[in-house]
This record gives structure tokens, C-alpha cells and sequence, in this order.
């Protein structure tokens, strides 16, 4: 087991943050706010291999590349679709449909296949779900209320393993919209100008700075146990890693989100600047694969029973 990214890992990383840089521009960002999903930015992603990773490299690679394309704000069902690939190899587009929360499912408008899931987990086609359109917290997202499934799901294997897996990943995806919304935020302290001063050197500022970027390495480094424990349970407990993980991600993801739109001032209120972007992805991860109620009672019982190991009732 490592506890810090290998040499390989960090060139993939590296790769992969030049890749969305120039690939994923704030310009492309803005644009894909007033139209179709951008199908030829999804085949880019594909064509990398990005969405083969969890069976290549495991759980802690794939959290790296996640990271990446949510500090980015890739739009798109990136979760769904790498671990799809696990019950239909080559699935161009996947979703997800959880019977255990609302029914509402994100691009469906654009998916080819949705993973069902519930206490099995498989998968059909989108044409054999029934919906309707949502309005969208994230525009970048677009959801339906799903009605009914006509067809029953293919491939059925077990969920506990997809579940946590999901869990993981979208964890992933919010520690890099923590480290998207700080690195906007930065830079914007760093731009703007009040009383002859960059609002970057105030106190009030470097302390909300501070803050966010502490919230994000200790997001990151939660990930990236949970990652390890996943990839060998032996050295861990993965369900207690991992939604202790999704906790202090999703966390930090919200409150570096509100925090960016208060360093830009009246100015993060406005579509032109991308911080409300990040807090609006933020609010969707928040509840992605289990509510942070819900990641709280398994890691509180998962705690009990560690407490409760050896402890005898019978008096010494």
C-alpha cells in the first residue's frame, strides 16, 4: 500500500491537468452553459482512455484523474460512465439510476446506457427509460425525473462494490472542485484592486483563503486513504475510509464554492465569472450515491463496532 501517488500516478496527473487546461477553457466552460451537450469534448476524454482507468489502475488512480476533471468543471457523467465499463465494455455514456434516492438521473438527454441501482446493479438503455425534464441546479447538469424502466437490467452483479466505488470517485470529483473554486478564487485575489492594494494582501482574504486550501488538502489526503483501503481492504475498513471521505469532500467542495463567491465580491453573483459554477457542481456532488446524513450513520456505526470489539459486559 501507498500513501502518496507514485511516480507514474503524478505523470498521469500531470498529463491530464495539461490535457483539461487547454482542452476545457473557461471559454469552453461559458459556452457549454447555452448548448447541447459537448459530445465532441466526450469523445476527447474517451479516445485518452480516461474512462478505462478503475480497471486498469485501480481506485487510487482513477481518484487522481476524477480530481482533475472536477478542478476542471468537465461536464458530464464521469463517474457512472468509468464504472460502467466494468458490466459493458465500451459504453460510450452512462448515468445512474438509484432506487434508493429520488429518481431524478443526470443527462439523460445525452446517455446511452443507465445503470440501475439498487440491491443488484445492471444496466439498460436510456431508450427504455421513461422521463422528463428538471430545471437544473447546475446548469452544467441537466437532470430528469425518471417515470418508469421499461426493460429489465442487464448484467446483474452485486451493488456494495459499485456503490462504494461510485462513492469514492464522486468524492474525487469534489475534492477538485474545492481545488477549482481556491485556484479561482487566488487568482482573483491576486487581479483585483481596492485602495491601491490587490484584496489578496487583507487579512480578512488570506484567512478565507487559508481556510479553503486547508479544507482541501484534508479532503485530498481523506480521498486518497479511502482510495488505498478500497484497493486493499486489508489495511483499512473501505466503507468507514470512504464515506468519511465523501464527508470532508463534499464539505470542503460547499464550503470552498460559498467561500469563492465572497472573495469575488458582487462580481460572484454574475454568470461572466465561473465561481457559482463550482458552488452549484458542489451542491450536486453533496448528495451523490448517499445523502452526507447517511455517510454520517455508517461511519458513526462502523466506529461503535471498533469500540465495541473485545469489550465484555462481565465485570473484571
Amino acid at each position: 500500500m501507498r500513501l502518496t501517488p507514485s511516480e507514474e500516478q503524478l505523470d498521469l496527473q500531470g498529463g491530464v491537468r495539461d490535457f483539461v487546461r487547454k482542452a476545457w477553457s473557461d471559454q469552453r466552460i461559458r459556452a457549454a452553459l447555452d448548448q447541447p451537450f459537448d459530445v465532441e469534448g466526450w469523445v476527447e476524454l474517451d479516445a485518452l482512455g480516461l474512462f478505462d482507468l478503475d480497471g486498469l489502475g485501480g481506485l487510487a488512480t482513477a481518484t487522481i484523474v476524477l480530481e482533475e476533471l472536477g478542478r476542471a468543471l468537465v461536464p458530464g457523467p464521469l463517474v457512472a460512465t468509468m464504472l460502467a465499463r466494468r458490466l459493458v465494455p465500451g459504453a460510450f455514456m452512462a448515468t445512474c439510476l438509484d432506487r434508493t434516492q429520488q429518481p431524478v438521473v443526470e443527462h439523460l438527454d445525452s446517455a446511452t446506457h443507465v445503470v440501475v441501482l439498487g440491491e443488484r446493479v445492471g444496466v439498460v438503455a436510456t431508450s427504455d427509460v421513461q422521463w422528463r425534464p428538471l430545471e437544473p441546479l447546475d446548469p452544467l447538469t441537466p437532470v430528469g425525473f425518471v417515470e418508469g424502466v421499461r426493460a429489465h437490467p442487464t448484467g446483474s452483479a452485486a451493488a456494495d462494490p459499485w456503490r462504494l466505488s461510485a462513492t469514492l470517485l464522486s468524492a474525487a470529483l469534489a475534492v477538485g472542485v474545492a481545488q477549482g473554486a481556491l485556484d479561482l478564487a487566488t487568482s482573483y485575489a491576486k487581479q483585483r484592486v481596492q485602495f491601491g492594494r490587490p484584496i489578496g494582501s487583507f487579512q480578512a482574504i488570506k484567512h478565507l483563503l487559508a481556510d479553503m486550501l486547508a479544507r482541501t488538502e484534508v479532503a485530498r489526503s481523506a480521498v486518497w486513504w479511502a482510495a488505498a483501503t478500497a484497493d486493499d481492504p486489508d489495511v483499512g475498513d473501505p466503507r468507514r475510509a470512504t464515506s468519511s471521505a465523501a464527508l470532508l469532500a463534499t464539505d470542503a467542495a460547499t464550503a470552498n464554492g460559498r467561500a469563492g463567491i465572497q472573495i469575488h465580491g458582487g462580481m460572484g453573483f454574475t454568470w461572466e465569472v465561473l465561481a457559482h459554477l463550482y458552488a452549484k457542481r458542489a451542491w450536486v456532488l453533496r448528495t451523490a450515491f448517499g445523502s452526507p446524513q447517511a455517510h454520517t450513520r455508517i461511519v458513526a456505526d462502523s466506529l461503535k463496532e471498533s469500540c465495541s470489539v473485545g469489550v465484555s459486559d462481565d465485570p473484571p
